[in-house]
């Protein structure tokens, strides 16, 4: 069977900024078999100029539902490769990154793998590093599955992992009922299933910072955190609660649900949160806060240790 890969790209109004991550794609040492852009009904022209600028390079989808996750189910449906990578439409990535990605997880006979990423910003047509460092260089440390690590805070971007497209088959379609944190709902599923990812730190990618960088930007606090607890709380129910996790695990799980109900300032919304949280949320937070503190004291920046912080080796393309 021919090794292929099928980058797929959600985008909106990004007609200003895809073009310089297309054409980093194209740039790859393992080419792409297919890069698909899904537009999310874009008002800028995207879609265009897509068509435009890069004619039979790309394929270029409308979205059939609305939101991050809808494009990428309607990317996922019409991929043929056997390996896919998410990917965002303002992020780039190393030149060598789907060579070493690909070799690192046949290597290892899992599911998926993960990479480093750093934080950067595109000046007067250079890359420069906002903090310096590559976030998840070493990987999470393997003492304890990856979901227990999210239960803690980790979160390891989805553009800076390439996956077997049968495993996502059994993982199942994003969550497409919510703008915001259907990533985490996603890459959870995927830790219960392959609580041991592959990792390598010999490429990594680019999270681009700009102006309302984040899909979810436009929505409010209030709506954006309702959301949020939606999606915690149906993983809770349906994961956590019954499922083989101990107490504190489960305790400091809900200790997610009291920490937004420490941000929001809706009353009524509060209320449910810390009903949500149960009791003894205040000690677990400050214990939490605590254990931070440690940690970004240990890393000697604004990383946890799990994050495998490390600094940055190289900083150009």
């Amino acid at each position: 069977m021919p090794t292929t890969i099928s980058i797929i790209i959600p985008t909106y109004n990004r007609r200003h900024l895809i073009g310089t991550t297309i054409d980093n794609l194209l740039q790859q040492t393992h080419p792409a078999h297919e890069i698909i852009v899904v537009d999310d009904h874009s008002t800028d022209g995207t879609v265009e100029w897509l068509k435009t600028t890069y004619g039979n390079k790309l394929i270029v989808l409308t979205n059939k539902g609305k939101g991050p996750g809808a494009a990428r189910n309607t990317g996922f449906q019409a991929s043929t490769g056997n390996y896919i990578k998410f990917f965002d439409s303002d992020d780039v990535m190393t030149h060598n990154t789907l060579e070493e990605q690909l070799h690192a997880l046949q290597a290892s006979q899992k599911q998926f793998v993960t990479g480093p990423y750093t934080y950067g910003q595109q000046i007067n047509a250079q890359w420069q590093s906002t903090n310096k460092l590559l976030i998840n260089y070493h990987g999470f440390p393997k003492s304890k599955p990856l979901y227990h690590w999210m239960i803690w805070g980790l979160f390891i971007p989805i553009p800076g992992m390439l996956f077997k497209h049968s495993f996502l088959e059994e993982v199942g379609p994003w969550p497409e009922e919510c703008i915001t944190s259907e990533d985490w709902a996603y890459l959870w599923r995927m830790a219960l299933r392959e609580p041991y990812p592959a990792h390598t730190n010999k490429c990594y990618f680019i999270y681009r910072v700009h102006e309302a960088q984040s899909t979810g930007s436009n929505l409010d606090d209030q709506k954006r955190d309702k959301e949020k607890f939606q999606i915690l709380n149906e993983i809770y129910q349906h994961d956590v609660k019954h499922g083989n996790f101990t107490l504190w695990q489960k305790a400091l799980f809900r200790n997610k649900f009291y920490q937004i109900a420490r941000v929001t300032k809706d009353p009524v919304f509060r209320k449910e949160l810390l009903h949500a949280a149960g009791p003894g949320q205040s000690l677990i937070w400050q214990y939490y806060r605590t254990k931070m503190k440690i940690g970004r004291v240990k890393t000697k920046t604004d990383w946890q240790p799990m994050h495998g912080v490390e600094e940055i080796k190289r900083t150009k393309l």
